[in-house]
């Protein structure tokens, strides 16, 4: 009877550890390019993507409006600097074909707006909390390009975080953007949840929202590139599979995501589909 119950004990510590062992490895990788969790001194995350988007429909009143198409690689990363301390930043280079009666037909390339903040976390149980500070700046292009709204933002967050054990991880961010020249400035939320199926394979999905302060300087909410308004709101939802690869293989610390994006709600904004595929690396 002691026996029984204690192979039975035994046997239930082992699916424990084997669940949290595939729980970590998901919060490193799936959760490591956007959440409240900080890394240790010397550790970091980097995700290079590949994406297309292509919208047909609009969120809000444009009769003018016919189609827009874009192709992008975006490259995030993530460093950890010690004492609770990360650096993170992103680049996005784009190519984009429009399609507007009022505006023509118009296109542009090149790298658009840069972002690099400062993320600190406060605390890890019973939740995990950090809040960060991040600068977006366009001196890689110029305003004609057409590949951003050509001003400094400022954005300031708070970030919680919660390991569900074997049922994946639970994030929420809330924040405020402040936006310098025409652009409104944004309140920006986001709730996401992950998962792991095993120690290599693993789901996510988020809802990444956006609600304009509704104090834009501009005479109009539109800009020449019509995804990227002066004012809007937006609510993307984002289905993510990804595969983080066996860490006994040459490939340790790799993985490969396919991640879907829609804007499921919004006022003023483009209403398409985003595929991407990226490449991740975790060390």
């Amino acid at each position: 009877m002691k026996n029984s119950t204690l192979g039975n004990i035994q046997g239930s510590m082992v699916k424990i550890s084997a669940s949290a062992i595939a729980v970590s490895a998901m919060l490193l990788t799936a959760n490591a390019n956007a959440g409240a969790w900080v890394g240790k001194k010397g550790s970091g995350y980097t995700k290079l993507g590949f994406a297309t988007y292509k919208a047909e429909d609009y969120h809000g009143s444009n009769p003018t409006f016919v189609d827009f198409e874009s192709n992008s690689v975006s490259l995030y990363a993530e460093y950890g600097l010690g004492k609770k301390f990360s650096l993170y930043g992103s680049l996005l280079n784009q190519s984009y074909d429009q399609n507007d009666t009022a505006l023509g037909k118009t296109s542009a390339s090149g790298f658009g707006d840069a972002e690099i903040g400062l993320k600190y976390q406060w605390q890890a149980d019973p939740f995990v909390v950090s809040t960060s500070f991040l600068i977006k700046s366009p001196f890689l292009y110029d305003a004609e390009d057409g590949l951003g709204n050509d001003q400094t933002d400022y954005e300031a967050k708070v970030l919680i975080g919660k390991s569900l054990n074997e049922y994946g991880y639970f994030g929420a961010e809330f924040g405020y953007r402040l936006r310098q020249g025409d652009p409104s400035d944004e309140y920006r939320y986001l709730l996401e949840y992950g998962f792991s199926a095993n120690e290599n394979l693993y789901f996510r999905t988020k809802l990444d929202g956006i609600l304009s302060a509704e104090n834009s300087d501009a005479t109009t909410v539109n800009t020449g590139n019509l995804s990227n308004p002066f004012e809007f709101d937006s609510g993307k939802l984002e289905l993510t599979a990804g595969w983080s690869f066996d860490k006994n293989s040459s490939l340790k610390g790799y993985g490969v995501e396919f991640t879907y994006t829609n804007e499921i709600y919004g006022d003023n904004i483009l209403k398409g589909d985003r595929f991407e595929i990226g490449f991740t690396k975790v060390f």
